[in-house]
């Protein structure tokens, strides 16, 4: 049986933690196992599982959000999204959602979070700041993938019973858009540039090509059978697809593959075969490497136990590495921290003194402007990089961004105290650096201190008075 198919029938449905901080090095894939109701940590740097999070019931969908802080995981039985503390690997809320939640995706300001509830035709959209749902929008019949586009003005959702995909304007929360593609459409992306979406369609063993501007589909292009997770490779070249039947049409077999597509013209250029029943795929950051989650590991017949996920080298178009997780590993969406693009003008104005007493640092691009992202970069900087930086000045930036974001939702009176809150989070976050400075434990450079101080004056700076 199909994997989609078999969700459908069966639900009513290096960083590195070290006393509660956390080093910034190599992105962490995230996996989702289906079977036994965790999710497994996986380092890509050393290619191996350095934590399992238990979360709700048959974890299905997962989501990164833009600065690796939070993972937001869909569990199908239980129709609830677990939070994932990334410093600390635990779950730290638990918000009920729609039934059979399975595709779930967060827009690029890490202020919401979108999830397709496959048995009640509607997606529920999460407020990060609160960890509540905000909005819930009527979709099409059996919703399973989502993703949002790199402006976050769009939605784009797969209803795997109307072969079609719902268009949601993020703005309104509601459908603009119906666009017909093939046969039980399940996982899709969109590229960097938010010019094109890409839908496979399970039953179809196709993915069309939607021009997003017009919301038409361009091109069909033939792989595998079965496809179902899709994912963009960072420079927008390649599309990577997974084929949980492979070559074979009827899914009497699981030798499942990989079909690789060029973004020029269309075609498949490569195909790798991996695990057995391979469902989500994503590329990390540098585009180096492809994850694909294997739900059945190395048994084709899918008869046993055990889960793997495979590393594909995108240079050789081969497997370099292939790790066991947990029991029916799915992943069902980017799974991996994306990556941002960097801008060559400064986000916010910078602070012309300083007031933590470290040296101020030399000025230096930032990968985007908003205060979740700004502080994300500061502390993935070269200058932070593989230190463990304390927890209380990542919580007091994280309490900063949640503060700020939530203040876009409220009155203005509500606003303005929210901003106080967050400035008075942002100068403990630059204290807390200049601590760990001086500190013999835990300890940061002080070139790491600067930076994140530098990083908090310009998101305070820019805040509305």
């Amino acid at each position: 049986m199909r994997l989609i198919a078999a969700f459908i029938l069966a639900v009513p449905a290096v960083v590195s933690t070290i006393a509660g901080t956390r080093a910034f090095a190599a992105p962490v894939a995230y996996i989702t196992n289906f079977e036994d109701d965790t999710v497994s940590v996986l380092d890509t740097a050393t290619e191996t599982v350095v934590a399992t999070v238990p979360v709700g019931t048959d974890p299905f969908g997962v989501a990164v959000d833009p600065d690796g802080r939070r993972v937001y995981v869909a569990n199908a039985e239980d129709a609830t999204v677990s939070v994932l503390d990334t410093a600390t690997n635990t779950v730290v809320a638990t918000v009920p959602v729609g039934a059979s939640p399975a595709g779930i995706a967060v827009d690029p300001a890490a202020a919401r979070v979108y999830v397709a509830n496959s048995s009640d035709r509607t997606v529920s959209v999460l407020d990060t700041a609160t960890d509540t749902v905000a909005a819930t929008v009527p979709v099409g019949t059996r919703p399973l993938g989502v993703t949002v586009n790199p402006s976050g003005t769009r939605v784009y959702v797969t209803n795997s019973d109307d072969g079609t995909v719902s268009v949601l304007d993020t703005a309104t929360r509601s459908v603009v858009a119906t666009v017909a593609v093939g046969a039980s459409p399940a996982g899709l992306a969109v590229d960097p540039a938010g010019a094109r979406a890409y839908v496979s369609n399970s039953d179809a063993g196709t993915v069309s090509v939607l021009d997003t501007a017009t919301n038409t589909v361009v091109a069909t292009v033939a792989v595998g059978a079965s496809p179902s997770g899709v994912a963009v490779s960072p420079a927008g070249t390649r599309v990577y697809v997974a084929d949980a039947c492979g070559t074979d049409p009827d899914c009497t077999s699981f030798d499942g593959r990989v079909s690789v597509i060029d973004t020029a013209t269309n075609a498949v250029v490569a195909t790798v075969p991996v695990g057995a029943s391979p469902v989500g795929v994503a590329v990390a950051p540098s585009g180096g490497r492809v994850y694909v989650a294997n739900q059945c590991g190395t048994d084709v017949s899918c008869a046993f136990g055990g889960g793997t996920v495979s590393a594909i080298d995108t240079t050789t178009n081969t497997v370099v590495a292939t790790i066991a997780v947990g029991q029916g590993p799915v992943a069902f969406g980017p799974f991996i921290a994306p990556v941002t693009t960097t801008s060559t003008t400064t986000p916010f104005p910078p602070t012309s003194t300083s007031t933590t007493g470290i040296p101020a640092p030399t000025p230096t691009t930032l990968p985007c402007n908003g205060p979740r992202c700004v502080l994300g970069a500061a502390l993935r900087s070269p200058a932070c990089v593989g230190q463990a930086v304390p927890s209380r000045l990542a919580t007091r930036f994280d309490r900063a961004t949640r503060l700020v974001e939530r203040a876009t939702s409220v009155t203005p009176r509500q606003a303005r105290k929210l901003l106080k809150q967050a400035r008075k989070a942002l100068r403990q976050g630059a204290s807390a650096a200049t601590t760990a400075a001086n500190a013999k434990r835990p300890h940061i450079a002080s070139a790491c201190a600067a930076a994140l101080a530098d990083a908090a004056g310009r998101v305070a700076a820019g805040l509305p008075k």
